[in-house]
């Protein structure tokens, strides 16, 4: 070879490996022209790729090379190691076989390969075997780790969930945006709607953990997503998280049952359904579709339909319901709740519900003052064992046995302190569990207002509001409202 033999020189390096094994760039491109210079080729150009992997050719010098391979600029091309160019086998063999094609050499210098000679070629394709799977093996072992991190509760990275700040890879509630998850959260059960909780975020000021405003598909993916009530998802399976939730797992179930109401198909006659999404059948607990028929003069007559009378293994036999008795009754039964002697009854309910709650709230309080004792005695300890360090000489070996004690102390405080904060999560859901009865007796009221003026829309967007799910059987209505933490039965006919 002559110094007219012109190469092209090719650098790669992943911010991972540069860290890792200090291979950099200046290094490569010194020991590729001391190289060059013994061999006195001529070096046509120097291909540098800053942090890019070699596991695909998505790399702007990479394709710069190749165009100057099929143009023929080149004699050869010149790696430190082979992982350099390429880990893929597929990709290197088609760049292979390309070079081939023009007449391009390919050297190595780490594993001294060289496809000027058949035994070079030979190597050089057993080399790429065994460094592909080496890639896949290492694959293998990371995500394996990663599953068994997950399965023991720990944080993997990725995107920072807002709500979240990351602290020594562990996540901690981040208390300015905890405030905007649990508002979303709250929001959505109010609306049941992700655009309009994006909405009202966006009025509010909000934003979300990279400063942007909230988009529908952010909010769904939190709403949705079980990390915030102190679990972590990974590979489709839920573990217990080591990190403190944000919301607690009945306002996340009350939410994921919102979806499914929402994931029921559109049937004929929905458009005049008030009741949709919210009847189910007592018999059997299908869920009721709207429909239609005609009758002789075929004229359309509008029912409701158990589906579980379509389902073989079921064949319930409660089929139909008409519009206009069904919807009449639930109309003159939300009517009724605005007057005293009707909501009387419900409102002693509700007071029993309230001093039941109120006893819980002082019973988890109790608990919380047990935890904070607790806390403060391990606090204590930890300070006689730091003023002893610095009032006292002490051997090498006392000395390793107090700061283990102090590491001990300290993993005590954590779990301490993550279990207040679940503690007092606890104790802020179970307030939520209280009734507002004014409000709730409002809700009835606003009700009776607005039904006069009311379109049927919005006729639909207030029952759906008020009531979360009706049970109905021939005789009798179960309703499950919105506010209320029980359910109340009611007769078919008033």
């Amino acid at each position: 070879m002559t110094d007219l033999f012109k190469v092209a020189l090719y650098i790669r390096v992943s911010t991972e490996r540069q860290a890792n094994e200090g291979d950099s760039l200046e290094e490569q491109e010194t020991e590729l022209k001391k190289y060059c210079d013994f061999r006195q080729f001529s070096i046509h150009q120097i291909y540098i790729e800053r942090g890019k992997s070699g596991g695909n050719t998505n790399r702007p010098e990479y394709q710069k090379l190749v165009k100057d391979i099929k143009q023929r600029k080149i004699n050869a091309v010149v790696v430190k190691k082979l992982d350099r160019l390429s880990r893929s086998l597929l990709d290197f063999e088609n760049l292979m076989r390309m070079m081939n094609e023009n007449d391009v050499e390919f050297i190595s210098i780490k594993e001294n390969f060289d496809t000027t000679t058949a035994m070079g070629k030979a190597m050089l394709r057993v080399a790429l075997v065994f460094a592909q799977l080496e890639r896949e093996q290492t694959s293998e072992r990371i995500a394996d780790v990663m599953g068994h991190r997950a399965s023991l509760g720990i944080y993997n990275g990725g995107v920072r969930p807002l709500g979240y700040s990351v602290v020594n890879k562990e996540l901690v509630p981040f208390k300015k945006e905890k405030v905007i998850v649990e508002h979303l959260f709250q929001t959505f059960l109010e609306t049941r709607s992700t655009v309009a909780v994006a909405k009202a975020l966006n009025e509010a000021g909000f934003a979300d953990q990279n400063n942007k405003p909230f988009e529908k598909r952010q909010v769904h993916w939190i709403l949705q997503n079980p990390l915030y009530t102190g679990k972590i998802r990974w590979k489709g399976n839920c573990f217990e998280g080591i990190h403190p939730p944000i919301i607690t797992p009945q306002t996340f179930e009350k939410v994921q049952a919102i979806f499914k109401l929402k994931t029921f198909t559109k049937t004929k006659g929905a458009a005049h359904a008030l009741l949709i999404k919210r009847l189910f059948c007592a018999q059997c607990g299908s869920p009721m579709a709207p429909t239609f028929g005609r009758n002789r003069n075929k004229v359309k007559y509008f029912y409701y339909r158990c589906t579980g009378s379509k389902d073989k293994d079921k064949s319930c036999p409660q089929a139909y319901f008409s519009f206009i008795k069904l919807e009449g009754r639930v109309t003159e039964i939300l009517l009724s709740l605005s007057e005293e002697k009707s909501f009387s009854p419900l409102e002693n309910k509700l007071l029993k519900h309230n001093t039941r709650i109120n006893a819980q709230i002082t019973e988890q309080e109790k608990a919380l003052h047990h935890l904070e004792s607790s806390l403060n005695e391990i606090k204590a300890k930890k300070e006689k064992y730091l003023d002893g360090l610095l009032s006292s000489k002490f051997s090498s070996k006392e000395r390793e046995f107090i700061n283990a004690k102090l590491l001990e102390l300290e993993g005590e405080e954590k779990k301490i302190k993550n279990a207040m904060m679940k503690q007092e999560l606890s104790i802020n859901q179970t307030k939520e569990d209280r009734i507002n009865i004014s409000e709730t007796k409002k809700q009835f009221i606003g009700y009776r207002s607005n039904y006069p003026f009311a379109d049927e829309q919005t006729h639909r967007i207030h029952i759906a509001t008020i009531i979360d799910r009706i049970q109905c059987a021939k005789d009798s209505l179960q309703i499950q409202f919105s506010r209320l933490p029980c359910k109340e039965d009611f007769p078919m006919s008033p």
